[in-house]
């Protein structure tokens, strides 16, 4: 059913509905035969199969037009916006952003408007005026379409942004004024209230922690992350930090809190009502416990703004509660398929996101873990210290054994997507997991419901201690040396194969399983791409050039992004500013090649075509100029040099030069991307 999903989501065109319902009746027909006539148990099943995979389709067409809305015009880059705050969606104390709902947007038909917007402003922007989720303001924004990916085959916003309602994306410059909020629908109306909630309680989460400590703000901020899901008071530096150690997972809301608070708030009630004989001996106390857990961990749900990972651990969890409740194995590779297919029928695009690939494919290696691990024996009549000198000592080789199989689960994942791999990330998780299983999660939980009252600024101050803990260990382990190594990039199936070989691990049994280990490798020892000659910016705003030892950028200040993924993924390393003026004379927006540069391509970056001693320079000094703007009339002079211009980025997008005996090879995002409803806006004539 995720291989269906897939599937749909890397067409290059857009199927219609009849190339869909087909198959599907189709598949559904064969299976009917199949139960009738057939007496094979094989064919059976791969019918049933393939009814599944072509569902998988179905369902994420459905998904698709459910969610089709309005995407902003390049036509146009700036707007009056009058709009309700829906959330403050800032990754980061220095990174501000805001999702807006519009109410209007000066110059644009309400058939046109965009259901959401994202914006970013400048730091200190959202407190200097204000604003909280609910409030209605009225800005002058800079809007695009959501972006197109920043190299050929790279991540493609725009597809996630498109599932997400978001039909712009820009910046506001100026200030924010807040206006009388118009009425709302009720369905808007709730959502406002909720985020208007959770922002107060990340407000009051920071304001009780921050006075005990140095770094309040900061470790106020990690509390928020973990429980309202709002990152908004968190510094960069402890996000660097947090991923170079290999604890990133902690500051989004995932498996690991929804599996330590469903399981907190059961065996504290379950053990509860068992210390009470008249409610032990006549209720199922078990059974009461999983069923309040469900409820908690759908409040937690709601409280932490739902975002994906912790949608995801919550169907997992509740699926695992469930299974109490119908006296089932909660623990199974079982209830994790149904709990997969809960996902998949509610947000199919999730398939093809690391965020789930990583946590149900660690959560597959630890439940098929459990499978092979036996309880150890009790021995009668042994001392209490005894007893929990053996019990400490257990728990802490099944810490260590489970924390490097979930390490062992992602990292192929890791590699794949981020090209980075945390050394100590199995020594900072066996170091962090007891302070947050234990302290950090049970007390925020209980600060967090006791905040109204004089006894929650004690929990959260703990709290806040055992962040700080967490803080101290992701800070060491990624300042020891060589605590992040970089991988460039194997080919896009070699991902699909490391998957088949984690799966196969998780599903044999005996020896034979461990062949799946080979194959879950390939990621490391596959032969790696051959990284280009040269990178282009979707817009024609930068580019970057190979050399041997590495890669420069020709304008450093200017889409740095676009040229962190690209050598991120070709893993090279990036060169300073000497090595550019070696085989460039940068000067304003022209980048014209030395005589001694052996790359003969030119470059510029103004909106507006040179002038002709400009156009007369690059073309005497290079074989192909690359501009952003309209060519218009190509003079004589310029005759025998190629040219890419404004409607070949329309076209095209990003684009990678590769130097062959023909010339030079041209890979570009745009047709990789093919024509779907989140591909179609044009990003090449934004300016």
């Amino acid at each position: 059913m995720g291989l269906g999903a897939a599937v749909y989501l890397e067409l290059r065109h857009e199927p219609a509905w009849v190339w869909v319902g087909l198959p599907i009746g189709l598949a559904i027909g064969a299976l009917a035969l199949a139960r009738r006539f057939s007496t094979s148990l094989y064919l059976y099943n791969f019918t049933l199969l393939l009814v599944l995979f072509v569902a998988g389709v179905g369902i994420t067409k459905l998904r698709t037009e459910q969610v089709r809305a309005p995407v902003i015009s390049v036509d146009r880059g700036q707007y009056s916006v009058q709009a309700f705050v829906v959330d403050n969606v800032s990754p980061s104390a220095d990174q501000p952003r805001l999702v807006l709902a519009p109410i209007s947007i000066r110059g644009l038909p309400s058939d046109d408007t965009p259901v959401r917007l994202r914006v970013s402003l400048r730091p200190g922007s959202i407190e200097g005026a204000g604003i909280k989720p609910g409030d209605a303001i009225s800005v002058f924004v800079l809007l695009n379409p959501p972006p197109s990916p920043s190299m050929p085959d790279g991540y493609d916003f725009a597809r996630n942004a498109w599932f997400q309602g978001l039909g712009g994306v820009g910046f506001v410059p100026g200030r924010i004024e807040k206006i009388e909020a118009p009425p709302q629908g009720m369905r808007l109306k709730l959502m406002l209230a909720l985020n208007r909630a959770r922002w107060d309680l990340t407000e009051t989460l920071v304001a009780q922690i921050k006075p005990g400590f140095k770094e309040g703000e900061a470790l106020g901020g990690f509390a928020a992350a973990m429980v309202t899901g709002h990152e908004a008071y968190v510094p960069e530096r402890l996000i660097e930090d947090m991923r170079d150690s290999g604890l990133a997972h902690i500051l989004s809301i995932s498996g690991v809190h929804m599996a330590v608070v469903g399981g907190f708030i059961f065996f504290f009630l379950r053990g509860a009502m068992a210390a009470m004989p008249p409610l032990a001996l006549r209720i199922p106390v078990k059974k009461i416990a999983a069923a309040i857990s469900i409820v908690c961990i759908l409040v937690y749900l709601a409280i932490s703004g739902a975002p994906a990972p912790a949608v995801r651990a919550a169907v997992v969890a509740c699926v695992a509660f469930a299974a109490i409740l119908f006296d089932r194995r909660a623990l199974s590779l079982r209830a994790l398929a149904i709990a997969a297919l809960i996902v998949i029928a509610l947000t199919p695009e999730v398939v093809i996101q690391p965020g789930f690939q990583m946590s149900f494919c660690a959560t597959a290696a630890l439940l098929a873990l459990a499978e092979t691990v036996k309880p150890d024996i009790r021995e009668i009549s042994v001392p209490l210290w005894v007893r929990a000198f053996q019990a400490a000592l257990n728990g802490a080789k099944l810490s260590l054994v489970a924390s490097f199989v979930a390490t062992l689960a992602t990292t192929p994942f890791a590699i794949a997507y981020f090209n980075r791999f945390s050394v100590y990330s199995l020594l900072s998780n066996l170091l962090e997991a007891p302070i947050t299983a234990f302290v950090v999660m049970p007390c925020l939980a209980l600060g967090t419901a006791l905040a109204a009252t004089p006894l929650g600024w004690i929990f959260l101050r703990i709290a806040g201690g055992g962040l700080w803990l967490i803080k101290e260990i992701a800070a060491w382990t990624s300042d020891l040396p060589y605590a992040v190594v970089t991988l460039s990039s194997a080919p896009g199936f070699v991902l699909a194969v490391a998957t088949m070989g984690l799966i196969w691990v998780c599903l044999m049994r005996g020896k034979v399983r461990w062949a799946g280990l080979v194959v879950a490798s390939s990621i490391v020892w596959w032969p790696r791409v051959a990284p280009p000659d040269i990178w282009i910016d979707p817009q024609g705003g930068n580019a970057a050039v190979r050399l041997a030892d590495g890669a420069y950028v020709l304008r450093p200040k200017v889409r740095q992004f676009g040229f962190e993924q690209w050598t991120q993924h070709y893993g090279l390393r990036t060169l300073d500013e000497a090595a550019r003026d070696r085989d460039y004379l940068c000067k304003g927006y022209g980048c014209v090649p030395l005589p001694s540069n052996p790359v003969k391509v030119g470059f510029w970056f103004g909106n507006k075509p040179p002038n002709d001693k400009r156009l007369a320079e690059l073309c005497a000094a290079s074989t192909l100029v690359v501009m952003r703007n309209p060519v218009g009339d190509w003079p004589a002079t310029c005759s025998t040099v190629n040219r890419i211009s404004a409607g070949d980025f329309r076209r095209l997008g990003a684009m990678e030069l590769t130097r062959n005996e023909m010339g030079w090879a041209i890979k570009a995002a745009q047709p990789l991307r093919g024509n779907r409803y989140w591909s179609s806006p044009s990003e090449g004539d934004e300016f």
